[in-house]
Protein backbone atom coordinates (compact mmCIF):
# COMPACT_ATOMS: atom_id res chain seq x y z
CA UNK A 1 0.00 0.00 0.00
CA UNK A 2 1.48 3.35 -1.34
CA UNK A 3 2.56 5.99 1.62
CA UNK A 4 -0.45 8.19 -0.05
CA UNK A 5 -3.24 5.95 0.43
CA UNK A 6 -2.43 5.44 4.47
CA UNK A 7 -2.19 9.25 4.93
CA UNK A 8 -5.58 9.29 3.35
CA UNK A 9 -6.74 6.95 5.76
CA UNK A 10 -9.46 8.64 7.96
CA UNK A 11 -7.71 6.86 11.11
CA UNK A 12 -4.52 8.65 10.72
CA UNK A 13 -6.07 12.24 10.52
CA UNK A 14 -5.95 12.81 14.17
CA UNK A 15 -2.16 12.12 13.83
CA UNK A 16 -1.65 14.72 11.23
CA UNK A 17 -3.65 17.09 12.87
CA UNK A 18 -2.14 16.59 16.00
CA UNK A 19 1.56 17.11 14.11
CA UNK A 20 0.22 20.36 12.43
CA UNK A 21 -0.71 21.71 16.18
CA UNK A 22 2.57 21.27 17.91
CA UNK A 23 4.42 22.62 14.74
CA UNK A 24 2.21 25.60 15.21
CA UNK A 25 2.81 25.74 19.05
CA UNK A 26 6.54 25.28 18.54
CA UNK A 27 6.87 27.90 15.77
CA UNK A 28 4.55 30.20 18.30
CA UNK A 29 6.85 29.44 21.16
CA UNK A 30 10.02 29.91 18.94
CA UNK A 31 8.87 33.74 17.74
CA UNK A 32 7.75 34.69 21.43
CA UNK A 33 10.53 33.88 22.73
CA UNK A 34 12.63 35.55 20.17
CA UNK A 35 10.57 38.46 20.31
CA UNK A 36 11.19 38.35 23.83
CA UNK A 37 14.39 38.30 24.30
CA UNK A 38 15.30 41.04 21.30
CA UNK A 39 13.32 43.18 23.12
CA UNK A 40 15.19 42.33 26.55
CA UNK A 41 18.25 43.26 24.91
CA UNK A 42 19.78 46.44 26.24
CA UNK A 43 20.31 48.97 23.37
CA UNK A 44 23.94 50.13 22.07
CA UNK A 45 25.33 51.53 25.48
CA UNK A 46 28.52 52.38 23.47
CA UNK A 47 28.98 53.55 19.76
CA UNK A 48 31.84 53.92 17.75
CA UNK A 49 32.49 56.88 15.37
CA UNK A 50 34.04 56.95 11.95
CA UNK A 51 34.67 60.40 10.64
CA UNK A 52 36.01 60.85 7.27
CA UNK A 53 37.07 63.72 5.52
CA UNK A 54 35.97 63.55 1.74
CA UNK A 55 37.17 66.39 -1.28
CA UNK A 56 33.84 67.36 -2.74
CA UNK A 57 34.40 65.41 -5.65
CA UNK A 58 33.29 62.09 -4.20
CA UNK A 59 32.17 63.22 -0.70
CA UNK A 60 28.24 62.89 -2.33
CA UNK A 61 28.93 58.91 -3.65
CA UNK A 62 31.12 58.25 -0.14
CA UNK A 63 28.07 59.89 1.31
CA UNK A 64 25.63 56.84 -0.18
CA UNK A 65 27.36 54.06 0.02
CA UNK A 66 28.33 54.90 3.52
CA UNK A 67 24.49 55.31 4.53
CA UNK A 68 23.78 51.65 3.82
CA UNK A 69 26.89 50.21 5.95
CA UNK A 70 25.60 52.20 8.86
CA UNK A 71 22.13 51.26 8.46
CA UNK A 72 23.25 47.62 8.89
CA UNK A 73 24.98 48.52 12.19
CA UNK A 74 23.10 49.85 15.18
CA UNK A 75 26.44 51.06 16.76
CA UNK A 76 28.55 52.83 14.26
CA UNK A 77 28.50 56.81 13.47
CA UNK A 78 29.74 57.31 10.08
CA UNK A 79 30.22 60.10 9.53
CA UNK A 80 31.41 61.65 5.64
CA UNK A 81 32.62 65.44 6.20
CA UNK A 82 33.18 67.03 2.71
CA UNK A 83 36.14 69.28 3.33
CA UNK A 84 38.74 70.87 0.97
CA UNK A 85 41.84 68.49 0.85
CA UNK A 86 44.03 72.15 1.92
CA UNK A 87 42.16 72.69 4.97
CA UNK A 88 42.71 68.95 6.18
CA UNK A 89 46.33 69.78 5.36
CA UNK A 90 46.42 72.25 7.70
CA UNK A 91 44.62 70.54 10.45
CA UNK A 92 47.56 67.79 10.23
CA UNK A 93 50.34 69.71 9.51
CA UNK A 94 49.91 71.70 12.61
CA UNK A 95 49.84 68.71 14.66
CA UNK A 96 53.73 67.32 13.66
CA UNK A 97 54.66 64.02 12.98
CA UNK A 98 51.66 62.83 15.59
CA UNK A 99 48.41 62.64 14.23
CA UNK A 100 46.94 61.14 17.52
CA UNK A 101 48.34 64.42 19.75
CA UNK A 102 46.18 66.60 17.51
CA UNK A 103 42.87 63.91 18.12
CA UNK A 104 43.43 64.38 21.64
CA UNK A 105 44.19 68.01 21.87
CA UNK A 106 40.91 68.47 19.68
CA UNK A 107 38.43 66.77 22.23
CA UNK A 108 40.47 68.25 25.48
CA UNK A 109 39.53 71.93 23.79
CA UNK A 110 35.77 71.00 22.96
CA UNK A 111 33.56 72.81 25.31
CA UNK A 112 31.13 69.71 25.51
CA UNK A 113 33.49 67.27 26.35
CA UNK A 114 33.19 65.44 23.53
CA UNK A 115 35.21 62.41 22.68
CA UNK A 116 37.85 62.31 20.18
CA UNK A 117 36.95 61.02 16.36
CA UNK A 118 37.37 57.15 16.43
CA UNK A 119 37.23 56.20 20.28
CA UNK A 120 34.56 54.54 22.06
CA UNK A 121 31.69 56.80 23.04
CA UNK A 122 28.69 56.66 25.07
CA UNK A 123 25.38 57.15 23.11
CA UNK A 124 24.50 60.24 22.49
CA UNK A 125 27.93 62.18 23.59
CA UNK A 126 28.43 65.42 21.81
CA UNK A 127 30.62 65.01 19.07
CA UNK A 128 33.66 67.52 18.56
CA UNK A 129 33.24 70.12 16.16
CA UNK A 130 34.94 68.76 12.99
CA UNK A 131 36.71 71.34 11.73
CA UNK A 132 39.16 71.11 15.25
CA UNK A 133 39.96 67.41 14.62
CA UNK A 134 41.77 64.92 12.16
CA UNK A 135 39.90 62.45 10.60
CA UNK A 136 40.41 58.82 10.76
CA UNK A 137 40.08 58.45 7.46
CA UNK A 138 41.00 60.75 4.59
CA UNK A 139 39.69 60.66 0.82
CA UNK A 140 41.45 63.71 -1.12
CA UNK A 141 41.33 64.26 -4.88
CA UNK A 142 45.27 63.02 -5.02
CA UNK A 143 47.70 61.21 -3.48
CA UNK A 144 49.65 64.52 -4.27
CA UNK A 145 48.12 65.69 -1.20
CA UNK A 146 49.72 62.67 0.85
CA UNK A 147 52.68 63.58 0.01
CA UNK A 148 52.81 67.23 1.04
CA UNK A 149 51.42 65.81 4.12
CA UNK A 150 54.31 63.78 4.91
CA UNK A 151 56.77 66.90 3.98
CA UNK A 152 55.39 68.77 6.34
CA UNK A 153 55.97 66.35 9.47
CA UNK A 154 52.31 64.21 9.86
CA UNK A 155 54.30 61.14 9.38
CA UNK A 156 50.33 59.54 11.00
CA UNK A 157 49.49 59.98 7.32
CA UNK A 158 50.39 56.89 4.92
CA UNK A 159 52.51 57.87 2.14
CA UNK A 160 50.40 56.37 -0.41
CA UNK A 161 46.44 55.18 -0.21
CA UNK A 162 44.13 52.63 -2.23
CA UNK A 163 42.38 54.52 -5.26
CA UNK A 164 39.00 54.32 -5.06
CA UNK A 165 38.23 56.38 -8.54
CA UNK A 166 39.83 58.41 -10.81
CA UNK A 167 38.70 61.42 -13.46
CA UNK A 168 41.38 62.34 -16.27
CA UNK A 169 42.59 65.67 -16.40
CA UNK A 170 40.73 67.30 -19.73
CA UNK A 171 40.79 70.50 -21.33
CA UNK A 172 37.29 71.96 -21.31
CA UNK A 173 35.96 74.23 -24.35
CA UNK A 174 32.29 75.72 -24.92
CA UNK A 175 30.82 74.02 -27.75
CA UNK A 176 30.66 77.47 -29.82
CA UNK A 177 34.59 77.80 -29.08
CA UNK A 178 34.84 74.59 -30.18
CA UNK A 179 33.04 74.37 -33.44
CA UNK A 180 34.49 77.56 -34.67
CA UNK A 181 38.31 75.95 -33.67
CA UNK A 182 37.98 72.64 -35.01
CA UNK A 183 38.80 73.07 -38.48
CA UNK A 184 41.15 70.23 -40.54
CA UNK A 185 43.38 71.12 -37.49
CA UNK A 186 41.34 69.01 -34.95
CA UNK A 187 41.39 70.35 -31.35
CA UNK A 188 44.56 69.03 -29.36
CA UNK A 189 46.96 70.61 -26.55
CA UNK A 190 49.61 70.72 -28.58
CA UNK A 191 47.10 73.28 -30.90
CA UNK A 192 45.70 74.89 -27.55
CA UNK A 193 48.46 74.86 -25.00
CA UNK A 194 51.89 74.13 -26.86
CA UNK A 195 51.44 76.86 -29.68
CA UNK A 196 53.30 79.91 -29.58
CA UNK A 197 50.14 81.58 -30.09
CA UNK A 198 47.33 79.87 -28.67
CA UNK A 199 43.88 80.64 -29.87
CA UNK A 200 42.13 81.42 -26.84
CA UNK A 201 43.79 81.86 -23.77
CA UNK A 202 43.72 78.36 -21.01
CA UNK A 203 42.48 79.12 -17.45
CA UNK A 204 45.17 76.62 -15.41
CA UNK A 205 44.46 75.64 -11.93
CA UNK A 206 48.06 76.99 -9.65
CA UNK A 207 49.66 73.59 -9.93
CA UNK A 208 51.39 74.59 -6.16
CA UNK A 209 48.20 73.59 -4.65
CA UNK A 210 45.80 72.04 -7.66
CA UNK A 211 46.14 68.12 -8.49
CA UNK A 212 44.25 69.42 -12.28
CA UNK A 213 47.03 71.93 -12.51
CA UNK A 214 50.33 69.42 -11.62
CA UNK A 215 48.82 67.58 -14.04
CA UNK A 216 48.66 70.09 -16.75
CA UNK A 217 51.87 70.95 -15.89
CA UNK A 218 52.98 67.16 -16.93
CA UNK A 219 50.94 68.00 -19.70
CA UNK A 220 53.19 70.81 -20.65
CA UNK A 221 56.31 69.03 -20.53
CA UNK A 222 55.22 66.14 -22.70
CA UNK A 223 54.05 68.76 -25.66
CA UNK A 224 57.58 70.76 -25.28
CA UNK A 225 58.87 66.40 -25.43
CA UNK A 226 61.12 67.31 -22.38
CA UNK A 227 63.22 70.29 -23.16
CA UNK A 228 63.18 72.20 -20.40
CA UNK A 229 63.78 76.39 -22.18
CA UNK A 230 60.68 74.95 -24.48
CA UNK A 231 58.47 73.75 -21.06
CA UNK A 232 59.41 77.04 -19.13
CA UNK A 233 58.18 78.29 -22.19
CA UNK A 234 55.02 77.12 -22.60
CA UNK A 235 54.43 77.93 -18.63
CA UNK A 236 54.96 81.38 -19.14
CA UNK A 237 52.47 82.16 -21.49
CA UNK A 238 49.98 79.80 -19.06
CA UNK A 239 50.96 81.98 -15.93
CA UNK A 240 49.03 84.87 -16.22
CA UNK A 241 45.46 83.02 -16.65
CA UNK A 242 46.20 81.05 -13.39
CA UNK A 243 43.37 80.92 -11.43
CA UNK A 244 43.25 80.52 -7.25
CA UNK A 245 41.50 77.49 -6.18
CA UNK A 246 40.01 76.56 -3.19
CA UNK A 247 39.76 72.84 -4.08
CA UNK A 248 40.12 70.65 -7.42
CA UNK A 249 36.98 73.09 -9.36
CA UNK A 250 37.66 75.96 -11.71
CA UNK A 251 35.73 78.11 -13.46
CA UNK A 252 33.52 77.27 -16.49
CA UNK A 253 35.57 78.29 -19.93
CA UNK A 254 33.92 80.67 -21.86
CA UNK A 255 32.22 80.76 -25.09
CA UNK A 256 32.57 82.76 -28.51
CA UNK A 257 33.08 86.43 -28.14
CA UNK A 258 36.29 88.21 -27.56
CA UNK A 259 36.75 87.02 -23.93
CA UNK A 260 36.57 83.47 -24.86
CA UNK A 261 38.92 80.95 -22.59
CA UNK A 262 39.14 77.19 -21.93
CA UNK A 263 39.86 75.80 -18.62
CA UNK A 264 41.97 72.69 -17.40
CA UNK A 265 39.57 71.14 -15.50
CA UNK A 266 38.40 67.30 -15.19
CA UNK A 267 36.01 64.78 -16.92
CA UNK A 268 33.71 64.72 -14.08
CA UNK A 269 33.56 68.46 -14.39
CA UNK A 270 32.40 68.47 -17.63
CA UNK A 271 30.05 66.31 -17.06
CA UNK A 272 28.46 67.91 -14.30
CA UNK A 273 28.08 70.66 -17.07
CA UNK A 274 26.73 68.93 -18.99
CA UNK A 275 24.32 67.47 -16.29
CA UNK A 276 23.23 71.62 -15.61
CA UNK A 277 22.80 72.52 -19.38
CA UNK A 278 26.29 73.82 -19.57
CA UNK A 279 27.47 73.08 -23.29
CA UNK A 280 31.13 72.43 -22.93
CA UNK A 281 33.30 69.53 -24.66
CA UNK A 282 36.39 67.68 -23.59
CA UNK A 283 39.69 67.71 -24.78
CA UNK A 284 42.28 64.89 -23.73
CA UNK A 285 46.12 65.78 -23.64
CA UNK A 286 48.21 63.33 -26.06
CA UNK A 287 48.93 61.30 -23.77
CA UNK A 288 47.64 60.68 -20.31
CA UNK A 289 48.87 62.64 -16.93
CA UNK A 290 48.53 61.97 -13.79
CA UNK A 291 44.72 62.96 -12.27
CA UNK A 292 42.85 63.02 -9.22
CA UNK A 293 43.18 59.29 -7.86
CA UNK A 294 41.26 59.67 -4.11
CA UNK A 295 43.29 57.55 -2.56
CA UNK A 296 41.53 56.14 0.54
CA UNK A 297 44.33 57.21 3.52
CA UNK A 298 43.41 55.60 6.85
CA UNK A 299 44.54 57.60 9.85
CA UNK A 300 43.64 56.59 13.29
CA UNK A 301 45.82 53.91 14.94
CA UNK A 302 42.89 52.41 16.67
CA UNK A 303 41.44 48.90 16.41
CA UNK A 304 37.69 49.22 16.17
CA UNK A 305 37.47 52.34 13.97
CA UNK A 306 40.64 50.73 11.84
CA UNK A 307 38.22 47.44 11.29
CA UNK A 308 35.54 49.67 9.90
CA UNK A 309 37.94 52.17 8.04
CA UNK A 310 38.19 48.87 6.13
CA UNK A 311 34.41 48.00 6.01
CA UNK A 312 34.07 50.95 4.36
CA UNK A 313 37.19 50.82 1.89
CA UNK A 314 35.30 47.27 0.95
CA UNK A 315 31.74 48.52 0.21
CA UNK A 316 33.41 51.45 -2.18
CA UNK A 317 35.53 48.82 -4.54
CA UNK A 318 32.32 46.35 -4.66
CA UNK A 319 30.87 46.00 -7.38
CA UNK A 320 27.85 48.03 -6.26
CA UNK A 321 30.10 50.66 -4.85
CA UNK A 322 31.29 51.26 -8.22
CA UNK A 323 27.93 52.02 -9.40
CA UNK A 324 27.59 54.38 -7.60
CA UNK A 325 30.85 56.22 -7.80
CA UNK A 326 30.30 55.93 -11.50
CA UNK A 327 26.79 57.42 -11.51
CA UNK A 328 28.69 60.50 -9.87
CA UNK A 329 31.09 60.82 -13.27
CA UNK A 330 33.93 59.35 -11.79
CA UNK A 331 35.90 56.66 -13.13
CA UNK A 332 36.84 53.04 -11.57
CA UNK A 333 40.88 53.40 -10.57
CA UNK A 334 41.52 50.93 -13.40
CA UNK A 335 39.86 53.80 -15.79
CA UNK A 336 36.39 52.54 -16.72
CA UNK A 337 34.06 54.79 -18.07
CA UNK A 338 31.09 56.92 -16.01
CA UNK A 339 27.87 56.50 -16.15
CA UNK A 340 25.92 58.86 -18.00
CA UNK A 341 28.36 60.20 -20.76
CA UNK A 342 26.41 62.78 -22.84
CA UNK A 343 27.67 62.24 -26.72
CA UNK A 344 28.03 65.75 -26.87
CA UNK A 345 30.92 66.37 -24.35
CA UNK A 346 33.12 63.93 -26.36
CA UNK A 347 33.92 62.18 -22.91
CA UNK A 348 35.55 58.92 -23.84
CA UNK A 349 33.27 55.72 -23.21
CA UNK A 350 36.46 53.87 -23.54
CA UNK A 351 38.80 52.69 -20.44
CA UNK A 352 41.01 55.56 -19.59
CA UNK A 353 43.75 53.85 -17.86
CA UNK A 354 44.74 56.62 -14.95
CA UNK A 355 49.11 57.74 -15.46
CA UNK A 356 51.06 57.19 -12.33
CA UNK A 357 52.67 60.42 -10.49
CA UNK A 358 56.07 61.20 -11.13
CA UNK A 359 58.79 60.56 -8.12
CA UNK A 360 58.71 63.33 -5.63
CA UNK A 361 61.74 64.77 -6.57
CA UNK A 362 60.49 64.93 -10.16
CA UNK A 363 57.49 66.35 -9.36
CA UNK A 364 59.31 69.26 -6.80
CA UNK A 365 61.71 70.09 -9.68
CA UNK A 366 58.64 70.53 -12.18
CA UNK A 367 57.16 72.15 -9.68
CA UNK A 368 60.10 74.34 -8.98
CA UNK A 369 60.28 75.23 -12.54
CA UNK A 370 56.89 76.73 -12.36
CA UNK A 371 57.97 78.86 -9.18
CA UNK A 372 60.45 80.28 -11.82
CA UNK A 373 58.41 81.66 -14.71
CA UNK A 374 54.96 82.48 -12.07
CA UNK A 375 56.30 84.29 -8.85
CA UNK A 376 53.68 83.31 -6.36
CA UNK A 377 54.80 83.35 -2.42
CA UNK A 378 53.78 81.32 0.76
CA UNK A 379 54.07 83.97 3.45
CA UNK A 380 53.54 83.96 7.16
CA UNK A 381 53.20 87.38 7.99
CA UNK A 382 53.38 87.93 11.95
CA UNK A 383 52.72 91.50 13.56
CA UNK A 384 53.64 93.15 16.99
CA UNK A 385 50.87 94.19 18.54
CA UNK A 386 52.69 94.74 22.23
CA UNK A 387 51.78 97.96 23.93
CA UNK A 388 54.28 100.26 22.42
CA UNK A 389 52.61 99.82 19.32
CA UNK A 390 49.22 101.84 20.84
CA UNK A 391 51.96 104.54 20.46
CA UNK A 392 52.05 107.84 18.48
CA UNK A 393 55.56 108.90 16.91
CA UNK A 394 56.51 112.15 16.81
CA UNK A 395 55.39 114.26 13.73
CA UNK A 396 53.03 111.10 12.97
CA UNK A 397 49.18 111.53 12.88
CA UNK A 398 48.65 107.87 13.00
CA UNK A 399 49.52 105.08 16.10
CA UNK A 400 52.41 102.55 14.82
CA UNK A 401 49.19 100.07 15.13
CA UNK A 402 46.92 101.87 12.76
CA UNK A 403 50.12 102.89 10.06
CA UNK A 404 51.12 98.09 10.24
CA UNK A 405 47.08 98.03 9.47
CA UNK A 406 46.64 100.24 6.97
CA UNK A 407 50.19 98.87 5.01
CA UNK A 408 49.25 95.24 5.86
CA UNK A 409 45.86 96.20 3.92
CA UNK A 410 47.29 97.78 0.77
CA UNK A 411 49.68 95.00 0.73
CA UNK A 412 47.03 92.12 0.49
CA UNK A 413 45.70 94.14 -2.30
CA UNK A 414 49.28 94.10 -3.98
CA UNK A 415 49.68 90.45 -4.19
CA UNK A 416 48.85 87.24 -6.76
CA UNK A 417 45.60 85.87 -5.73
CA UNK A 418 47.84 82.56 -5.88
CA UNK A 419 49.68 83.74 -3.33
CA UNK A 420 49.78 82.00 0.17
CA UNK A 421 49.14 84.14 3.18
CA UNK A 422 48.55 83.64 6.70
CA UNK A 423 48.77 86.26 9.57
CA UNK A 424 50.04 85.86 13.47
CA UNK A 425 49.91 88.68 16.11
CA UNK A 426 52.23 88.51 18.93
CA UNK A 427 52.98 90.07 22.56
CA UNK A 428 53.72 87.71 25.35
CA UNK A 429 50.87 85.35 26.88
CA UNK A 430 48.40 86.07 24.32
CA UNK A 431 47.27 82.48 24.07
CA UNK A 432 47.73 80.83 27.53
CA UNK A 433 51.66 80.62 27.80
CA UNK A 434 51.76 81.16 23.97
CA UNK A 435 53.27 84.84 23.16
CA UNK A 436 51.59 84.84 19.51
CA UNK A 437 48.13 83.94 18.30
CA UNK A 438 46.87 82.93 14.62
CA UNK A 439 44.45 85.69 12.87
CA UNK A 440 44.13 84.11 9.53
CA UNK A 441 45.56 80.31 8.48
CA UNK A 442 47.87 80.19 5.81
CA UNK A 443 45.75 79.30 2.46
CA UNK A 444 45.73 81.32 -1.12
CA UNK A 445 44.66 85.19 -1.27
CA UNK A 446 42.27 84.46 -3.93
CA UNK A 447 38.71 83.80 -2.42
CA UNK A 448 39.78 85.22 1.02
CA UNK A 449 41.51 88.62 0.05
CA UNK A 450 38.05 90.74 1.64
CA UNK A 451 37.93 88.39 4.52
CA UNK A 452 41.92 88.49 5.11
CA UNK A 453 41.58 92.66 4.75
CA UNK A 454 39.15 92.47 7.38
CA UNK A 455 40.19 90.80 9.96
CA UNK A 456 43.77 92.15 9.75
CA UNK A 457 42.27 95.32 10.52
CA UNK A 458 40.45 94.38 13.81
CA UNK A 459 44.12 93.93 15.07
CA UNK A 460 44.55 96.05 18.05
CA UNK A 461 47.30 96.50 20.45
CA UNK A 462 47.58 94.85 24.04
CA UNK A 463 47.90 97.85 26.52
CA UNK A 464 50.21 95.79 28.70
CA UNK A 465 51.80 93.54 26.24
CA UNK A 466 55.36 93.39 26.14
CA UNK A 467 57.36 92.31 23.16
CA UNK A 468 57.62 88.10 22.96
CA UNK A 469 59.63 88.16 19.64
CA UNK A 470 62.12 85.09 20.22
CA UNK A 471 59.78 83.20 21.06
CA UNK A 472 57.41 84.17 18.18
CA UNK A 473 59.93 84.33 15.90
CA UNK A 474 61.36 80.48 16.57
CA UNK A 475 57.08 79.46 16.25
CA UNK A 476 56.78 81.00 13.30
CA UNK A 477 59.76 79.75 11.39
CA UNK A 478 59.06 76.00 12.64
CA UNK A 479 55.60 76.21 11.20
CA UNK A 480 57.08 77.90 7.87
CA UNK A 481 59.54 75.07 8.14
CA UNK A 482 56.74 72.19 8.22
CA UNK A 483 54.97 73.84 5.41
CA UNK A 484 57.49 74.62 2.84
CA UNK A 485 56.15 74.76 -0.43
CA UNK A 486 57.90 73.91 -3.86
CA UNK A 487 56.69 76.42 -6.33
CA UNK A 488 56.58 79.27 -4.25
CA UNK A 489 58.75 81.76 -2.81
CA UNK A 490 58.39 80.33 0.87
CA UNK A 491 59.21 83.62 3.19
CA UNK A 492 58.15 84.49 7.11
CA UNK A 493 57.36 88.27 7.53
CA UNK A 494 58.21 89.75 11.30
CA UNK A 495 57.04 93.67 12.23
CA UNK A 496 58.45 94.48 15.00
CA UNK A 497 58.94 98.37 17.16
CA UNK A 498 61.17 96.96 19.98
CA UNK A 499 63.33 94.46 21.12
CA UNK A 500 62.40 91.23 23.26
CA UNK A 501 61.56 91.83 26.46
CA UNK A 502 60.04 88.63 27.67
CA UNK A 503 62.30 87.19 30.29
CA UNK A 504 60.37 83.96 30.46
CA UNK A 505 61.18 83.38 26.70
CA UNK A 506 63.98 81.98 25.27
CA UNK A 507 67.17 83.89 24.46
CA UNK A 508 68.88 85.77 21.39
CA UNK A 509 71.32 82.18 21.87
CA UNK A 510 69.29 79.65 21.93
CA UNK A 511 66.98 81.51 19.08
CA UNK A 512 69.93 81.65 16.71
CA UNK A 513 71.12 77.95 17.60
CA UNK A 514 67.22 76.33 16.63
CA UNK A 515 67.20 78.25 13.57
CA UNK A 516 70.18 77.17 12.54
CA UNK A 517 69.26 73.35 12.83
CA UNK A 518 66.06 74.31 10.97
CA UNK A 519 67.64 75.72 8.23
CA UNK A 520 67.86 74.07 4.99
CA UNK A 521 69.70 75.51 2.17
CA UNK A 522 67.88 73.50 -0.80
CA UNK A 523 64.77 74.53 0.95
CA UNK A 524 64.97 78.89 1.02
CA UNK A 525 62.88 80.01 3.68
CA UNK A 526 64.04 84.05 4.91
CA UNK A 527 63.30 85.54 7.54
CA UNK A 528 62.36 89.55 6.37
CA UNK A 529 61.84 92.12 9.47
CA UNK A 530 60.06 95.20 9.28
CA UNK A 531 61.78 97.53 12.31
CA UNK A 532 59.87 100.84 13.25
CA UNK A 533 60.48 103.15 15.60
CA UNK A 534 63.50 103.66 17.78
CA UNK A 535 63.80 101.26 20.18
CA UNK A 536 64.69 98.91 17.57
CA UNK A 537 67.64 97.03 18.16
CA UNK A 538 69.37 96.71 14.17
CA UNK A 539 71.95 94.28 15.23
CA UNK A 540 69.73 91.92 16.81
CA UNK A 541 67.78 92.04 13.68
CA UNK A 542 70.44 91.50 11.31
CA UNK A 543 71.99 88.49 13.58
CA UNK A 544 68.51 86.83 13.38
CA UNK A 545 67.71 87.53 10.11
CA UNK A 546 71.25 86.54 8.33
CA UNK A 547 70.53 83.52 10.49
CA UNK A 548 67.90 82.81 7.98
CA UNK A 549 69.14 84.10 4.78
CA UNK A 550 66.98 86.94 5.08
CA UNK A 551 66.93 90.73 5.25
CA UNK A 552 66.37 93.79 7.54
CA UNK A 553 64.50 97.08 7.00
CA UNK A 554 64.08 99.69 9.23
CA UNK A 555 62.02 103.65 9.21
CA UNK A 556 62.15 105.73 12.29
CA UNK A 557 57.91 106.79 11.48
CA UNK A 558 55.25 104.46 11.32
CA UNK A 559 54.61 106.13 7.73
CA UNK A 560 57.43 104.38 6.43
CA UNK A 561 55.94 101.17 7.10
CA UNK A 562 53.74 101.21 4.19
CA UNK A 563 56.72 101.77 1.36
CA UNK A 564 58.84 99.46 2.80
CA UNK A 565 55.97 96.44 3.13
CA UNK A 566 55.58 97.93 -0.60
CA UNK A 567 58.61 97.19 -1.47
CA UNK A 568 59.05 94.06 0.45
CA UNK A 569 56.08 92.42 -1.42
CA UNK A 570 56.59 94.09 -5.09
CA UNK A 571 58.52 91.25 -5.99
CA UNK A 572 55.67 88.85 -5.74
CA UNK A 573 52.93 90.53 -7.46
CA UNK A 574 54.49 90.35 -11.30
CA UNK A 575 56.72 88.25 -13.53
CA UNK A 576 59.96 89.35 -14.59
CA UNK A 577 61.42 91.34 -16.22
CA UNK A 578 59.21 93.79 -14.64
CA UNK A 579 59.81 92.56 -11.03
CA UNK A 580 62.34 93.76 -8.88
CA UNK A 581 64.86 91.30 -8.22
Amino acid sequence: MSEGSLRSRPEFWPVTMLSIALIAVLAGWSGYTYIDRTRSDPPCSERTTLRVAAAPSIAPPVREIASRLSARDACLDLVIEERESAEVLRTVARTGSDVAVAVSDAASASPAGGKPSGSRASAGAEPVPAVAQVPDVWLPESTLWLRRARAVGAFGVPAEGISVATTPVVLALDEGTAARLAGKRGLTWQRLIGAAKPPVPVALPDPATSPLGFGALVGIRDIAKGHAPSTAGIMRRLSPYTVSTAGEATSDPVGPGKDETAVITSEQQVLFAADGGKKQIAIYPGTAVPSPDYPYAVITTEDEPRDYAAELLRALLADNGADVVAGHGLRTPSGSAPAGIVTATKVRTAAYPPAPLPSESQAETLLNAWGGVHISARMLAVFDISGSMAGVAPGATESRMDATIKAAQDGVKLLLPTTELGVWEYSTDLDGKRDYREVVPVGPIGPRRDEIIRKVGRMEAEPDGKTGLYDTALAAYRDATRNWTPGRINMVLILTDGTDDNASGISRAELLRELGELVDRKRPLPILFIGVGSEIDPAELNQIAKATGGQVALTAKPSGIRQIFYTALAEFSCLPPECRR
